[in-house]
């Protein structure tokens, strides 16, 4: 992955990797997101918006998630099975886009993990039915707005 130009692919921040008999297809993947510098320029530096046939479990442990700065508490998870899409909250958005690239991103207070698995992960009954839940996670996006005309 890149870390002159685009967002660095998270595959840069990999701890552990199970194969499957596929070749280029994980089993699954473990990664951790710590302390960084982002410096890339002319680019969105968050985690762009996406899908992916992976499915995307994360955590975040300690600090903030520069993905959903407002949204993501320490303890939190999220879950992106394959082909949902997802990305940066609309704050994160109007913040990134409008950011001074001429100076790095030096993100000191974090510690977010994410398993990434060619399966889908479905959650149990207990942490479907948990008063804690964010059961309106999907609002985080409503604020978006459109910067591209269609043909």
């Amino acid at each position: 992955g890149s870390i002159s130009y685009d967002h660095p692919d998270p595959s840069i921040f990999l701890v552990l990797h199970s194969a499957s008999a596929v070749e280029g297809v994980s089993n699954l993947d473990f990664v951790i997101f710590g302390p960084r510098i982002l410096a890339m320029q002319d680019t969105f530096r968050p985690p762009w918006f996406h899908r992916n046939v992976a499915s995307e479990f994360m955590g975040l442990i300690h600090g903030a998630y520069d993905a959903k700065a407002d949204g993501f508490v320490p303890g939190g998870s999220s879950l992106h099975n394959c082909m949902s899409g997802h990305g940066p909250d609309a704050a994160t958005f109007d913040k990134a886009s409008n950011a001074d690239l001429s100076k790095a991103d030096v993100i000191t207070d974090t510690m977010a993990f994410m398993f990434e698995s060619r399966g889908v992960i479905r959650p149990t009954d207990q942490a479907l039915e948990a008063d804690f839940r964010q059961r309106e996670y999907q609002q985080c996006w409503q604020g978006l707005q459109r910067h591209f005309a269609g043909r």
